[in-house]
């Protein structure tokens, strides 16, 4: 496993003090679970057998042996299986998760019925057509404790900004406004009054009136974007990644405005971030990695793809200035394993830690938690 990496160099005494004292390293291990091209990937229990599967591109893999069942047939589009986001939700309310998936160059945002323990086929129903979806996330918009709304990033000449909640059975369209706002979408209390709010790369959208606030206004295409109160400061900021360009970054809630701070900008495409306790300490950390041939012409395109995690500390003198650091952590570097469109992080084989699977054009991997 290799070491984490600080972001101050550091020499002489202080070195050696904070290689005794640094974050310890999660050791994991990887296992390729199939080396066929995808673009996204869900954990859910398929079967119901009490152990959580890997649904990726075509296929689901059965735990604990993986076994690989093809359940659908998607379309391979200009060197992209054009399915873009895999979301587990049970949407008929009969036991079995549902999958929904998003598609770009099939225009819809559909969910695939699980036909439980019957031999029937997995069907396709529509949410929302003839619209590019580029990715779509599992969000609580109604603050019930439950990730269960749909929050998809349309783009093209059709977009709008919108998300889809369960009712009895059915989808439900909110719109928040009749059009997108670029590459990027998220959900969060942005001004902490309880409510969660979508935010996009130029600004948030207030619940419940949808009121917009163009506070900030970004050029680049943008991963989801999280709400996270990153300095301890009680005001709500946010961590996103540079989607088809280099960097990791947060962008810091401070009196004068939005302040763009970095995390790591020494590789590309982080189209997909997830926020999640790693190593307990009760802070969230950032999970990402690079996806690799996200644009096949973008910056560091080309480049070794990665895994990897960060979380922040604050070094006290003489170490530091007792101000926040971010610490970088390499959970895999220079194979096949990289960020794709989604990370998901859950206790996959219940020994209470947790692990790691992603998905993208050069395989699904998981990275298994060796920490117990």
């Amino acid at each position: 496993m290799r070491k984490a990496l600080f972001v101050i160099p550091l020499s002489g005494a202080a070195a050696l003090l904070w290689s005794v004292s640094r974050p310890a390293d999660v050791p994991f291990e990887r296992h390729t679970i199939d080396l066929g091209a995808n673009e996204s990937c869900t954990l859910a229990d398929i079967n119901k057998d009490g152990r959580l599967d890997i649904v990726s591109g075509e296929n689901w893999f059965a735990a604990p042996k993986w076994v690989k069942t093809r359940f659908r047939s998607l379309n391979f589009n200009n060197n992209y299986i054009d399915n873009f986001s895999d979301l587990a939700v049970d949407v008929n309310s009969d036991g079995f998760p549902d999958i929904v998936s998003g598609s770009w160059f099939s225009k819809e945002l559909v969910w695939w019925e699980n036909p439980g323990r019957s031999r029937a086929a997995w069907r396709k129903h529509p949410i929302e057509t003839g619209k590019n979806v580029e990715f779509a996330f599992l969000v609580d918009m109604d603050g019930d404790g439950e990730a269960l709304d749909v929050l998809p990033q349309f783009g093209g000449g059709q977009a709008i900004t919108a998300f889809y909640s369960l009712h009895q059975g059915k989808w439900v369209r909110t719109l928040v406004s009749d059009k997108g706002y670029g590459h990027g979408i998220g959900a969060g209390d942005v001004n902490g009054d309880g409510k969660v709010d979508v935010l996009t790369p130029k600004g948030w959208f207030e619940a419940p009136e949808w009121k917009h606030h163009p506070d900030w206004d970004s050029k680049e295409h943008l991963s989801f974007i999280h709400v996270l109160d990153v300095d301890g400061d009680k005001r709500n900021d946010l961590v996103f990644g540079h989607a088809h360009d280099y960097g990791v970054f947060w962008m810091q809630n401070t009196p004068g405005g939005w302040v763009k701070k970095k995390i790591d900008d020494t590789w590309s495409q982080a189209h997909a971030v997830t926020l999640v306790d790693l190593n307990g300490d009760g802070k969230k950390d950032v999970v990402t990695g690079k996806r690799y041939m996200a644009h096949e012409y973008e910056n560091g395109a080309r480049e070794p793809v990665g895994l990897y995690w960060y979380e922040t500390i604050v070094v006290p003198p003489p170490i530091g200035n007792g101000q926040l650091q971010w610490v970088k952590h390499i959970i895999d570097y220079g194979g096949r394993a990289g960020g794709g469109m989604q990370v998901h992080v859950a206790d996959i084989d219940a020994d209470k830690d947790l692990d790691i699977t992603v998905g993208g054009k050069t395989g699904v991997f998981l990275f298994e938690n060796k920490t117990r």
